[in-house]
């Protein structure tokens, strides 16, 4: 609801495509300061605590962040949500991995991120309603009793024991060889992210002259339709053992619809175009959490997953920062072009790698 929209309200407020993108990248950045030790901190002290300390942090943040009106402001504020995406997601995540069983685990994930796909739509979707019927004012409002409601449901978690800090144990998991190919593309990827969550409002709203309500309702099928998918992909790997076919094609799609995305003319052609696309992330972000389950033991996953989301948001940082740059001096499309030609690259590069080590099968049922 909130950061799709902070595009255009940045915008509204008179700041330039690079000064967007460097908020974007701050907020991406500051993350990283918290990331490692919160979680190592979810695996020594209690993860349901730690969740609701990020939910607090973010409706603080939501209620700065569409209050503030100048350049530096929006930079004094942007670290809080960094801090609070930290608390919340990350933990999050890893208590999820703590207390799933590894019986049919590309289901269990595939249902947790159908969930992230639903808020993913439906909070942009009524974002859009909001800002037509109140303007900004109103999207802040229901952000903040999105929170609210957040909040509610951290207090019905349920927790995990904790572990005495082992350092020499993390570094055992990290060890591993496979372990920096996958931690690669784990940056790699997730850079198309940093120029959706940069770009794709702004292409829809300054290039295509979309209303905020078509806006809403592009983010809106593309959720439910991502949530649609993810059982069928969570099947697909548990049927199969194996997360080959879903890797590389997932890369190959995700990469070849993201540059389709840069010559989109009309709503119709973004919605197929955007729906094409995320089949491809869909297949992706499974196979990062089923790869992530796999890799590391259960008893670590807080900071070792913290860890894998670090990487990935050093990926989204760069993407933002990239994006910014590339809006200003070439315009909307091209960051749409550039960083789905680099996942095509990647593919072509380490694909034949990555077939061959970030094997899984033999993995989910070890506790480490």
């Amino acid at each position: 609801m909130l950061n799709f929209f902070l595009p255009v309200y940045m915008k509204a407020r008179g700041l330039g495509d690079g000064q967007i993108g460097t908020v974007f990248g701050l907020m991406s950045i500051s993350a990283l300061v918290l990331m490692l030790p919160l979680g190592v901190l979810s695996d020594l002290f209690s993860p349901r605590r730690l969740v609701l300390l990020g939910s607090c942090i973010f409706i603080f943040f939501a209620w700065q962040i569409l209050t503030a009106k100048a350049y530096w402001q929006f930079l004094l504020v942007a670290p809080l949500g960094g801090i609070a995406g930290t608390s919340f997601f990350i933990v999050l995540y890893a208590l999820l991995l703590k207390t799933i069983d590894k019986n049919q685990v590309g289901k269990k994930i595939a249902f947790y991120q159908s969930g992230m796909y639903l808020g993913l739509g439906i909070g942009p979707a009524i974002g859009g309603i909001l800002i037509r019927e109140g303007g900004f004012g109103a999207l802040l409002w229901g952000v903040l009793a999105g929170g609210l409601i957040a909040v509610t449901l951290v207090l019905k978690l349920p927790d995990t024991e904790t572990i005495r800090l082992d350092l020499g144990g993390y570094k055992r998991d990290l060890s591993q060889g496979r372990i920096l190919l996958f931690l690669l593309l784990v940056f790699v990827y997730p850079t198309h992210f940093g120029v959706e969550q940069t770009t794709l409002t702004l292409l829809m709203k300054e290039s295509l002259d979309f209303s905020f309500t078509n806006i809403g309702l592009v983010y809106l099928m593309v959720g439910i339709w991502m949530a649609f998918l993810a059982p069928f992909a969570g099947h697909r790997f548990d049927s199969s053992q194996s997360l080959r076919a879903l890797l590389l094609c997932g890369l190959a799609i995700s990469g070849a619809f993201q540059i389709l995305t840069s010559v989109v003319t009309s709503l119709p052609f973004m919605v197929i175009v955007r729906l094409l696309h995320t089949v491809g992330d869909v297949m992706m972000i499974l196979s990062i959490g089923v790869m992530t389950a796999a890799f590391f033991p259960e008893a670590r996953m807080g900071g070792n997953s913290a860890l894998v989301v670090a990487t990935r948001t050093c990926g989204i940082f760069t993407g933002n920062l990239g994006s910014g740059f590339l809006n200003g001096a070439l315009g909307y499309g091209y960051s749409f072009a550039v960083s789905g030609s680099v996942l095509l690259l990647f593919v072509i590069l380490a694909g034949a790698a990555m077939a061959r080590l970030l094997v899984v099968s033999n993995d989910l049922g070890s506790s480490g």
